[in-house]
């Protein structure tokens, strides 16, 4: 929490295990317990609705493709339909949290640009550049 705030998020723990903040409008969520002491979840999930014109097979693939490409990220559909994106990693003793989860942070942010652009490459659509 402490971390996200110094970097100009506004966190806010709405669980005992998720702690959630905004990242250019995407609401991105990162998952701890004590109880499992030894791993980090941050993802950003997106309701199907958002992509009302994409087919499911064509977000199948955006997924996988994303997965495969990305080596700390990863992509499904959920048992909703929803679409998830996210970056895990296992914690080992003495790794400082604030950094690391800092770098999850940035590498979701990657892993959601590089899904996009996969997702409008499958659609024959030329993916938005970035000034």
């Amino acid at each position: 929490m402490k971390a996200l705030t110094e970097e100009g998020y506004h966190p806010v723990r709405d669980a005992e295990v998720r702690v959630v903040y905004e990242e250019e409008e995407i609401l991105c969520c990162f998952y701890y317990s004590e109880e499992e002491p030894d791993f980090l979840l941050v993802q950003a999930t997106f309701e199907r609705g958002a992509f009302d014109e994409v087919d499911d097979p064509s977000l199948h693939r955006a997924c996988a493709q994303l997965s495969h490409e990305q080596k700390v990220s990863k992509a499904y559909i959920d048992e909703e339909g929803d679409v998830v994106v996210a970056v895990e990693t296992f914690l080992f003793a003495g790794m400082s949290l604030a950094p690391l989860a800092l770098h999850m942070s940035c590498a979701l942010g990657v892993a959601l640009a590089s899904f996009y652009d996969i997702l409008e490459e499958l659609l024959g659509r030329k993916p938005a550049e970035v000034d």
